[in-house]
């Protein structure tokens, strides 16, 4: 590893790295580098989630190509993002409910 970059050992090798709070990660021979959104405590997990479906993808597909594989990573991202954002929505509704009782109850006893 030289400057936090791991030399590829092959064409579809998956690498990443941190320098100057930059992200980078090769994915099929291109390298994309982006800096995380200032809530991201650790940006490099960024790069490891995007591996870690690029992963998933190849391992169950026979031989997707690289279009293909970088599609089926973007819509399975898009579908846990809006499943969160689906649970998140409910979750903020019911303690807005409850909020709401508990207020009700406050006032009631005061």
């Amino acid at each position: 590893m030289v400057n936090g970059i791991r030399p590829r050992e092959a064409a579809n090798q998956i690498w990443k790295s941190v320098v100057d709070g930059l992200v980078s990660i090769e994915l099929f021979g291109q390298v994309y580098t982006f800096r995380a959104s200032g809530q991201v405590p650790e940006p490099e997990e960024v790069a490891d989630y995007v591996a870690g479906h690029v992963e998933k993808v190849r391992a169950s597909a026979k031989t997707p190509s690289q279009l293909d594989t970088l599609i089926l990573v973007a819509l399975n991202i898009a579908n846990e993002y809006l499943e969160m954002k689906g649970s998140r929505q409910e979750l903020v509704g019911n303690i807005d409910e409850r909020c709401k009782t508990l207020i009700k109850q406050i006032d009631a006893g005061v």
